[in-house]
């Protein structure tokens, strides 16, 4: 298998309440707020429909989706108009934004000055963003900070790829597609 990428609009609460599981049901159930439990519905939907109706998908003890039943590693992000899954042989993470989300409130809080003038590239911060989200979906273990504990260290647009490291480690490469109105990370 390698690795797959799903992505597809994000669907009203309804429909996806009408195809859920009991599992998806009982899964999402504790989700006061109607959005998140559309994202985590939607999310659960996509990778049943890829994966398997039979997959089982559950969480680990940092909150980070898993499957149970499948030798598989599985990571989800969701904007607001897309869900996207990505299921791999080996441990993996995505991100997606919005390339129009407002970056520049949260900026000092994610990008070090250094790391802020590593490319004027308009989609640089929400390429960075998304990369630090996928840094942090592939430690998979709490504890750690945006700002201090993963650093982006080079960015090619031209090549479509983003380094960064987790906790001052190796550098880790990750691919970003900027489509239309949305910026998709991937680390496999």
């Amino acid at each position: 298998m390698s690795s797959r990428i799903f992505i597809e609009p994000l669907r009203p609460l309804d429909e996806l309440l009408g195809e859920a599981t009991d599992e998806d049901l009982q899964a999402t159930a504790s989700f006061s707020a109607p959005s998140r439990r559309r994202e985590a519905l939607a999310w659960r939907a996509l990778a049943r429909c890829r994966i398997g109706c039979d997959v089982r998908l559950g969480y680990d003890e940092w909150g980070a989706p898993i499957i149970e039943n499948y030798p598989f590693h599985i990571s989800v992000s969701h904007s607001r108009r897309s869900v996207a899954v990505i299921v791999s042989d080996s441990p993996c993470a995505i991100d997606i934004e919005s390339r129009t989300r407002d970056f520049g409130r949260v900026l000092s809080r994610y990008l070090s000055p250094q790391e802020q003038v590593l490319s004027a590239h308009p989609d640089f911060r929400a390429v960075a963003w998304c990369a630090k989200e996928c840094l942090y979906k592939y430690h998979r273990r709490g504890g750690i900070d945006l700002l201090r504990d993963l650093h982006i260290t080079a960015v090619d647009f031209a090549g479509n790829t983003i380094c960064g490291t987790i906790l001052g480690g190796e550098a880790i490469t990750m691919r970003f597609d900027l489509r239309d109105d949305e910026i998709i990370v991937r680390l496999v």
